[in-house]
């Protein structure tokens, strides 16, 4: 014949069971929320570092360009002009562009005064 148990020792040992399981499980998530965690911070300091690392070779490239075109023609004024002249083409251009945005007649509602119907409401031929 069959022996039969009580019910509250089968929950006894069913919830001390799952405990072990819940514990078990907890410390593996931990374990593994700890090393994906380590590599995070690991790909942020890498790609952290790269555009700071790209930024300071630019630099020291640009420093040895001077130094090499100021030895080749022994003036150092001129070697830091030639060097700096694209960046100066590129911000008298920008100025430039920043300048035709921010005119005057850019800023005049073209399109509120077409739909309205006043007068002027179609902007000026460029």
């Amino acid at each position: 014949m069959r022996e039969t148990v009580p019910l509250h020792t089968l929950l006894i040992a069913a919830l001390r069971d799952g405990s072990g399981h819940v514990g078990r499980m907890l410390t593996l998530a931990r374990m593994e929320t700890d090393a994906n965690l380590r590599a995070w911070i690991r790909l942020a300091a890498i790609l952290g570092a790269i555009p700071v690392l790209a930024i300071v070779t630019f630099f020291l490239g640009l420093d040895a360009l001077v130094k090499m075109i100021a030895a080749l023609t022994g003036a150092p004024l001129v070697s830091a002009f030639v060097v700096a002249l694209p960046f100066i083409a590129v911000a008298v251009t920008l100025a430039v562009l920043g300048l035709r945005r921010l005119a005057l007649s850019n800023l005049e509602p073209w399109r509120s005064w077409a739909r309205t119907g006043r007068p002027g409401g179609s902007p000026p031929a460029p």
